[in-house]
């Protein structure tokens, strides 16, 4: 037979009655102060943990907040960004007595799969859904009612938490700027991401704005993040009559892509072009040469975004719907001057 200590046993030993101790677990404010703190009391001196079960009980809830990474398992669990946004996420809802339930797509073309199928089991509390889901997934969840902030862009009246993918794309261009270098290459993202493409789209512009050059939309490519498009879109830039010295690639996938493009094609790597990306992987330090890349704290984003939505769950709106983590440049040894002429 167990010696677990049960409600009954910390009703005793505060000398209360079991449903008192019930309202105190479950936070009830009509709990007088020293009635709250004999139970409490009580609860530390028999190491009483309330099971998590019965709180959701009491309180409705089921503590658990669903995660949806709305692309193929394959991608999701090897993206690092995604990993890291997970992470924080899930560390943050720990701290606050909560469970993770993750789903990524279940069919290639349907990024709403995983979304209609928390709101039709009522298995979680909200919802944390990356940008990468597209509006009519996020329109289903507006219309069910389910609580949700968005862990990226969108264009949608819903509370969101993204990196400021303008300033460190703006630092990139500034960098390779500084560094003599005035054909710039791109390398953009997805449909999928379009609104953190184009905020990235608008620091390069930004930049060459601000150092009085002209940005060249002759020399942006499109990939889907993965390597292999960057090894492609990387071939296309440096086919171009006038090849750039430096290639900008909106994620490291795709800058390692390149990299690997130049160097099977004998250019070296920052000798003859420089390489640089976004996420700044677990990788972007291992490769080599070590690749120049923004860090976009995504852990502190999934954080954030969990923060955010448990205070939702509490009845508590963010001060603004959109809201911004900053971005880190990580210059490494990708970057460098350009070759001089010959």
């Amino acid at each position: 037979m167990s010696d677990r200590p049960t409600l009954r046993t910390v009703a005793a030993q505060a000398e209360v009655s079991h449903q008192t101790v019930s309202r105190v677990v479950n936070g009830d404010p009509t709990v007088t102060d020293g009635v709250r703190a004999r139970v409490l009391e009580a609860m530390r001196l028999l190491d009483y943990r309330p099971s998590a079960g019965a709180r959701a009980l009491a309180s409705g809830r089921t503590e658990i907040v669903g995660v949806v990474l709305p692309h193929n398992p394959d991608f999701a669990f090897s993206n690092d960004h995604l990993i890291r946004l997970m992470a924080g996420a899930d560390g943050e809802l720990a701290a606050r007595g909560y469970g993770l339930l993750l789903s990524t797509r279940e069919v290639p073309d349907d990024a709403g799969s995983a979304h209609r199928r928390f709101i039709r089991r009522r298995v979680v509390d909200g919802l944390l859904v990356e940008a990468g889901a597209g509006g009519e997934a996020l329109s289903v969840l507006r219309s069910a009612g389910c609580p949700l902030v968005v862990m990226g862009h969108t264009d949608d009246d819903l509370i969101c938490v993204h990196p400021d993918d303008e300033g460190g794309a703006y630092a990139v261009a500034q960098h390779l700027l500084a560094l003599g270098h005035r054909r710039i290459g791109v390398v953009n993202g997805p449909v999928e991401n379009r609104l953190a493409m184009a905020a990235r789209l608008r620091g390069v512009r930004r930049a060459f704005a601000d150092a009085r050059r002209e940005f060249s939309d002759e020399l942006v490519e499109y990939g889907d993040f993965t390597a292999e498009s960057g090894f492609r879109a990387g071939g296309r830039l440096m086919a171009r009559a006038e090849a750039p010295t430096a290639i900008f690639a909106f994620n490291d996938g795709m800058a390692f892509g390149v990299t690997r493009w130049l160097r099977e094609h004998g250019r070296g790597v920052p000798g003859d072009v420089s390489v640089a990306g976004f996420d700044d992987t677990s990788a972007a330090e291992l490769v080599d040469p070590p690749l120049t890349s923004v860090s976009p704290h995504s852990v502190e984003v999934g954080r954030s975004a969990a923060r955010i939505l448990l205070d939702l769950l509490d009845g508590r709106l963010p001060a603004q719907r959109e809201n911004v983590m900053p971005s880190t440049l990580k210059v490494r040894a990708s970057t460098a001057p350009p070759p001089m002429p010959t």
